[in-house]
Order: structure tokens, then C-alpha cells, then sequence
């Protein structure tokens, strides 16, 4: 999957991973290599994480029903457990730095994309 930014018109990860069942949502990025640019995974129907068994910080991009980012959260470390976010239905783990990188903000609007 690839994840499009609506409002930019432009795709902002090209290699977008699905935790589609238990066994992916539960193991998230845990065990996983560190995220490159454009890499992504979606956790659908998340409303927060945890980053407990991870060895790289992380991006966390919280998105609504409508694909509007709701909250974002930068560098979020090894170890730690971010804050709910009740209005996400998903979330978005990408590589430290990508927000700023790609100068996300609250209320812009995402697309999935095949």
C-alpha cells in the first residue's frame, strides 16, 4: 500500500506495511530493521502505542475515520507509551524525523492508496 497526502497531492510513503490481524498488531515494529524513508506501518483501528521491545525511535501519525491527521507525535523513543489520541481510528509509525521532513500537520488530509 501507499499512503498520498490529499491536500499536497502528492505520496508521501511508498511502502505503506498493514497490521491487518492480532498476531501483526500485537508484534507492530517489534524485532523490526529501522524504518527507511517513504516505509510506513498502519495499525488500523489504534488509538495509541507503545514503543516497549523497539530499538529506534519512531514518527506516530494519529489519523480519524476521514484520513485527517488528528495528533502527531515526533521521536517518540524506545521504551515508552504514547498518550491516547480518542479521536484516531489508526495509526501511522514511520522513521524519527519524517514528520518534519515532510512538514506534516494536524489537519491535513491522507489517502490510501494500492
Amino acid at each position: 500500500m501507499k499512503l498520498y497526502h490529499v491536500d499536497r497531492q502528492c505520496l508521501i510513503v511508498h511502502n505503506l506495511e498493514v497490521a491487518r490481524d492480532v498476531r501483526s498488531r500485537t508484534r507492530g515494529l517489534i524485532g523490526h530493521a529501522p524504518l527507511e524513508p517513504g516505509q510506513a506501518l498502519l495499525l488500523p483501528h489504534s488509538r495509541w502505542i507503545h514503543t516497549f521491545g523497539m530499538s529506534f525511535p519512531i514518527d506516530v501519525i494519529y489519523v480519524d475515520g476521514k484520513w485527517r491527521i488528528v495528533a502527531l507525535t515526533e521521536n517518540l523513543p524506545p521504551r515508552r507509551i504514547d498518550r491516547p489520541v480518542l479521536r484516531a481510528q489508526g495509526v501511522i509509525e514511520m522513521k524519527a524525523g519524517e514528520i518534519r521532513r515532510l512538514g506534516l500537520n494536524v489537519g491535513e488530509r491522507l489517502e490510501l492508496r494500492p
